[in-house]
């Protein structure tokens, strides 16, 4: 029986290959901070404007992940079985891309103040997961893959936020931003061929909360440029791989690791009659968590807790689309 539940460590290990997402909410700023109105134009002291907007768009997306095994196993030791080393999983996602819709709201305060908000959401769809492994036996190495596809997708951001003018185009940006991307893993293989094990499963949820500062220049009527930064990203969630063959096993990483957020917003404003605005949006953004993980592995008989060396999670985000708003 000892064998076998050690086989079941060794599986286990060897198929901990697991999915990153987003946004860190992770990354995504949808279309943009929505502080820069061409209506700011016209406001006067005393006057509240009220701006409602929709925005569709697409975003493409770059995600990459680094899970440290770091197991060293002799499982044998009165045998003479060479030593079994496993190393760090590379995960990369594959058609991690989605249209995605978003509404909002602006309130303009004054000719330099105004607040906003939003809520974004991306339409799901399947995707694929590609996990790389070094193992070393002996004198022996060679690199484990594993692609298994994604589904179940919940992606979502929600960021509010207030704009100050500081004269001459330029106003500062405050705000905060939550997301959350939970997904779930099937249908393991290498390749195109299906593993023989397919109760391989992983379940990965991942929540961020980012307080941010920014820059803005806008020409009234005409464009904005945003650029917002936050070192102060805090993440919360797990990675859970889990098995029934040849027993039941459970492998999970915390995801509580620090990170920092770089975007950037274009939007350029086409002249239409009011009460309606009209505007194209490009967005891009950059997201990073790392740090040390807590490790649980649970099998019959078994539990092990440890804390693993740095876990690194690394998304890119690039997308456009149009707004289209009322101001009363």
């Amino acid at each position: 029986m000892k064998r076998f539940l050690l086989v079941g460590l060794i599986s286990g290990m060897l198929f901990s290959v697991f999915p990153c997402p987003p946004s860190m909410g992770e990354g995504s700023t949808g279309g943009g901070f929505l502080s820069g109105l061409s209506a700011l134009k016209g406001t006067k002291v005393g006057e509240i404007m009220i701006n409602p907007i929709v925005q569709v768009g697409y975003q493409r997306n770059g995600i990459n992940m680094s899970i440290p095994i770091e197991a060293e196993i002799d499982p044998f030791s009165a045998i003479q079985i060479p030593h079994l080393a496993i190393g760090t999983t590379d995960v990369v996602l594959k058609d991690y891309n989605f249209w995605m819709g978003t509404l909002g709201l602006n309130a303009i305060i004054s000719p330099k103040l105004s607040l906003f908000g939003s809520a974004t959401g991306f339409q799901p769809h399947d995707f694929l997961e590609i996990g790389q492994t070094p193992i070393s036996l002996g004198n022996l190495g060679f690199v484990s893959d594993l692609v298994m596809t994604g589904s179940k997708l919940e992606y979502w951001i929600i960021q509010c936020g207030a704009s100050y003018g500081i004269g001459g185009g330029y106003s500062v940006l405050g705000g905060f931003i939550w997301g959350k991307t939970a997904m779930a893993y099937t249908n393991p293989r290498r390749g195109d061929v299906p593993l023989a094990n397919q109760t391989i499963s992983q379940d990965f949820l991942l929540k961020n909360w980012v307080p941010f500062v920014g820059l803005q220049f806008m020409e009234p009527d005409y464009y904005r440029i945003a650029l917002i930064y936050s070192p102060l990203v805090t993440s919360s969630g797990a990675l859970a791989n889990r098995t029934s063959q040849p027993v039941v096993t459970n492998m999970t990483y915390n995801l509580n690791q620090p990170g920092n957020l770089v975007s950037f917003t274009f939007e350029y404003y086409f002249r239409i009659p009011p009460p309606s605005t009209l505007s194209i949006w490009v967005n891009g953004a950059a997201q990073s968590i790392k740090g040390s993980s807590d490790m649980e592995f649970e099998a019959p008989g078994i539990f092990i807790s440890r804390n693993v060396s740095t876990l690194t999670l690394n998304q890119y985000s690039l997308g456009g689309g149009i707004t289209f708003g009322l101001v009363f």
